[in-house]
């Protein structure tokens, strides 16, 4: 049995089908909504995870040997002005479900972020030190400390700028689409760096290493690093579409609540050698979303 937490998540839509596809392994769904899984294998389990009686009593009444966290307040700017709720999510769930995979001897899979480095000198190796520099990043920081000092069979996964398929949530590359079909003008910062995670590769990260024996650090991105500007431009190119609403700005012109780390990205190394698997470019994830599109053209 596989718990995951945060299961609405925009991860949690590419791991679940993957993990139904791919293993006969049970899985206990928890979200804060329901969730469309008509399976035979999914047990669904609407709780607030912040609650913590209802979440422990909802695992433990499933007793999986795999916890997967999911969830997080991501919102880097709502962090920094809405602490308790950040720390709620990013540190005390973490404790939380920590304790409760200690009762049960379960592993620990949590995912984090590039974000809990400073972007002075990225991208970064699973050994670098972290020194975060919003409260986004030291309440996941904090996360990450609590699930490696609260079980020894714990897994973490650093990843950044997650993309992917049209899903209900919306990420960059919906973001910026959207912004083009609409003629609609967005700036775009041209110093931030990071390396754009196809989610699939995300998925099949966790869902390999977390059936596995593995424990410690693991960092997922994608294998081009580029600012978040050139990121849109590569958006607009593959998609045929016109980028002059793309404006050019720079990350103190924003002038936004939290600072950001600039230079950043993750180098993926350690996760492609113990698996055995190449992560995506930005071409080879756009390519996987036109055709996705193209599948699911009368759907969406």
């Amino acid at each position: 049995m596989i718990t995951i937490v945060g299961a609405g998540s925009t991860t949690g839509a590419a791991l679940i089908p993957m993990l139904l596809e791919e293993t006969d392994v049970q899985l206990q769904l928890i979200s804060s909504r329901p969730l469309e899984y008509d399976h035979d294998r999914v047990q669904m389990h609407i709780v607030n995870v912040r609650d913590k009686n209802a979440l422990k009593q909802s695992i433990m009444s499933a007793m999986p040997n795999v916890i997967i966290n999911l969830a997080a307040m991501t919102n880097v700017d709502r962090c920094e002005t809405e602490r308790q709720m950040a720390w709620d999510l990013n540190v005390t769930l973490v404790e939380n479900l920590s304790r409760i995979s200690r009762v049960l001897d379960a592993k620990m899979v949590h995912i984090s972020t590039d974000y809990v480095f400073d972007g002075t000198k990225g991208p970064y190796t699973e050994t670098a030190v972290p020194n975060p520099i919003n409260y986004y990043g030291k309440s996941k920081l904090a996360g990450e400390n609590i699930c490696v000092s609260g079980n020894t069979n714990s897994l973490i996964i650093r990843t950044n700028v997650i993309y992917g398929p049209p899903r209900e949530r919306p990420d960059f590359v919906r973001w910026v689409l959207d912004a083009l079909d609409a003629d609609t003008p967005i700036r775009v910062v041209d110093d931030q760096i990071g390396n754009p995670t196809y989610v699939d590769d995300l998925a099949e990260a966790i869902m390999r290493l977390g059936m596995s024996r593995r424990t410690g650090i693991y960092h997922v991105g994608g294998s081009d690093f580029l600012s978040r500007y050139d990121f849109a431009l590569k958006v607009a190119e593959f998609f045929k579409l016109d980028p002059g609403v793309i404006r050019r700005v720079s990350t103190s012109e924003l002038a936004q609540t939290a600072k950001r780390p600039l230079k950043l990205g993750l180098v993926s190394l350690k996760a492609e050698t113990d698996l055995r698997m190449k992560m995506r470019g930005v071409e080879s994830g756009l390519t996987s979303i036109r055709q996705y599109l193209v599948r699911n053209r009368d759907s969406l």
